[in-house]
């Protein structure tokens, strides 16, 4: 049935929008989307309003729209206190609630005509036939369930194909009120949850359930808005957060959405299209299209002091979507309803959509193809893309559409399938050329034991090996080995020096810089045209002589018997895991895939870890620490670390307001003069 509607959508879009041109269109905003990389960047124009609706009808307050499966459209007006049924072409049908509503912020109508508003003058729900008579009126549970002091100010009414009524609440924190439909207290659903803090985290690792349900704890804010699907899906909007304001729920009240897909806190309502599109409306009068898994796709629209400019509100209350893609917007403030239509630039793209949210990948390349053409920065597109290539098994193509969309799930297949191919076609080769280095290497040293021919090697090996700066630099794998050892010789200055020392921190820095660069694309986040050579140089620098230089002032003053020299050594001998195995570990990332991304994940846990009990173990040898001693000298050490930065932080502060400040007198002198 899903795959039905969205062939007919197609058809609906192709026949209706043929002629439009997103290059013509001239609207009072912009319009933005997201690149792969999550930059904002104006895109072309996605919508164009093309007027009011039912502009000839006196609506002085609209609050709510809702359209039907019959395309009649439904306007709650708290101004009038009534709800008004319209046809398309904006002519009245129909007007429920005259003397009998308060406050009406919300309306829905079920397959069969009848019309729920949810009366927030009147505390109440209230149902109405199709021409107009009231059925029934719901007003507060009595169900001790619904609790005694919770509050039922309906907002927001919608109901399920089973005619479950779903309610949005005035300060309703325990979720949606859910009623059967005979109005019987069904339980609250999907509420609202916390982001995820430290404070939240330690209550649920060291607290029983009881005693967190004792506990003080700030509640989630109510969800302000809903709507539901034709999948029986519930969407819900929550303002004044960022976590979660959009929410899709399943059967279980559970979110499927990302929990972090905006950062706009001040959204009031959210609508669906027949595509599984979310639609969601600002106080800014900023309108946000989605795609089913919560992309975003456009960002246009925005606010007016100006009475009646075509785009622009003051006060959006409500958005809705009807069938073929209009989008219809109400402003409480100037009593009018806004129409915005799709361009055929959102044409060709929700035709792709449609196609690709069903499966079907390779069938709605053309229309990708065509989006990239437009705007080859449009990420959903590349990713689209990716999969029909993907299909198609053009594994290589795909890699390049997913890597342009950082889509890496779909790099990591498409990645495995070109690995899988090359071990077919060469791993017996491969296999063959390591058979041979080893014979030919067995047969070199089974030569060398009757001949002798390596000495020549050994010989120039070992009179490198002798020159006192290469030894210094080798005394690093001793470090790995034998570092208690090693930390004797450091002390006394017979196999490290600061040269060497200084050497291995340029080399540190290289290793990182390479890292950056060369780490597989699986495995990093980095923009490599934001990357700033001499900040990540000091990123890595910085921290370490802070160390270097607090942990030797700290020691000083705590018996500890090192030196400078010894500190400044004994850090960068500490890390020879890093320095020895970092870049192996970088190039190794370049052939695995999600699949094996334990072993660069672990690899790098080891050698970190390694690092830090190499350092560990220096610290407590240079300053001939216990054990105790050592852990609070590396505590005070850290202190002393976070106490620096803060005190370089508020002198910068200050240098830079007395900066200001004589900058302005100079200004004005100038001006004066």
């Amino acid at each position: 049935m899903r795959g039905f509607n969205t062939a007919v959508i197609c058809i609906w879009l192709t026949i209706l929008f043929p002629a439009l041109s997103s290059a013509s269109v001239s609207v009072p905003y912009q319009t933005e989307t997201l690149t792969a990389d999550g930059n904002v960047i104006e895109t072309q124009t996605a919508y164009s309003p093309i007027g009011l609706f039912a502009k000839e009808t006196e609506i002085l307050n609209p609050e709510d729209i809702y359209i039907d499966q019959q395309g009649h459209i439904y306007i709650a007006d708290s101004g009038t206190s009534t709800v008004s049924k319209f046809d398309e072409q904006g002519n009245i049908l129909e007007v429920y609630g005259e003397d009998v509503l308060n406050q009406p912020l919300g309306v829905y109508a079920d397959g069969n005509g009848e019309v729920y508003v949810a009366d927030y003058g009147s505390e109440k729900v209230l149902k109405f036939q199709e021409d107009g008579e009231l059925l029934e009126e719901f007003e507060r549970p009595d169900s001790p369930l619904f609790g005694a002091s919770a509050p039922y100010k309906p907002e927001k009414v919608s109901v399920d194909s089973r005619g479950n009524i779903y309610i949005i609440g005035e300060s309703a924190t325990n979720g949606i009120i859910q009623l059967s439909e005979d109005g019987t207290f069904l339980g609250y659903y999907g509420a609202n949850t916390l982001a995820p803090s430290v404070g939240t985290f330690l209550n649920d690792m060291i607290m029983t359930q009881r005693q967190r349900a004792n506990l003080f704890m700030k509640e989630p804010p109510a969800p302000g808005n809903l709507t539901i699907d034709e999948q029986g899906l519930v969407y819900t909007i929550t303002s004044g957060t960022t976590w979660e304001a959009i929410r899709k729920l399943n059967i279980e009240g559970g979110n499927i959405l990302p929990p972090a897909m905006t950062e706009e806190t001040d959204l009031v309502d959210v609508a669906v299209g027949s595509i599984g599109n979310i639609y969601t409306v600002g106080n800014d009068g900023i309108i946000y299209e989605y795609d089913s898994s919560g992309n975003q796709l456009f960002s246009f629209g925005g606010k007016t002091n100006e009475s009646n400019r075509l785009g622009l509100t003051m006060q959006p209350s409500s958005i809705e979507v009807d069938e073929v893609g209009r989008l219809y917007v109400t402003d409480r403030e100037q009593g009018n309803i806004q129409v915005y239509e799709p361009t055929e630039f959102t044409t060709v793209l929700h035709q792709g959509l449609a196609l690709f949210e069903e499966g079907y990948y390779v069938q709605s390349e053309e229309y990708w193809n065509e989006i990239l053409r437009l705007n080859s920065s449009f990420g959903l597109a590349h990713t689209a893309k990716g999969e029909a290539l993907y299909k198609q098994q053009e594994y290589d193509k795909a890699l390049e559409e997913f890597e342009l969309a950082n889509d890496k799930d779909g790099y990591s297949n498409a990645f495995w399938e070109i690995r899988y191919r090359w071990m077919e076609n060469h791993l017996a080769g491969a296999f063959m050329i390591i058979i041979a280095f080893f014979a030919v290497r067995y047969t070199v040293k089974f030569t060398d034991r009757k001949k002798n021919i390596l000495q020549p090697v050994r010989d120039v090996t070992s009179k490198i090996k002798r020159r006192k700066l290469i030894n210094e630099l080798l005394f690093l794998t001793r470090f790995i080995k034998r570092p208690i050892d090693s930390i004797y010789y450091l002390k006394n200055g017979e196999r490290a020096s600061i040269l060497s020392a200084s050497i291995l921190y340029f080399i540190l820095v290289v290793e990182y810089l390479l890292r950056i660069y060369w780490t597989g694309f699986l495995f990093t986040d980095r923009v490599l045209e934001n990357v700033n050579v001499f900040f990540e140089a000091g990123a890595v620098l910085i921290p370490l002589f802070l160390f270097i230089v607090v942990n030797y002032l700290v020691s000083t003053i705590t018996d500890g018997e090192g030196r400078f020299r010894h500190v400044y050594i004994g850090t960068i001998y500490s890390l020879a895991p890093i320095i020895l195995f970092i870049l192996p570990i970088t190039l190794i990332s370049n052939i695995l895939t999600f699949n094996e991304a334990f072993i660069y994940t672990f690899s790098i846990q080891v050698v970190s870890v390694w690092s830090i009990v190499i350092l560990f173990t220096t610290i407590k040898e240079i300053h001939d620490y216990s054990f105790w001693g050592t852990i609070r000298n590396l505590l005070v050490t850290l202190f002393g670390m976070f106490l620096t930065v803060l005190v370089f932080f508020v002198l910068y502060i200050l240098f830079d307001q007395l900066f200001d400040f004589v900058s302005s007198i100079i200004e004005e002198v100038m001006l004066r003069v």
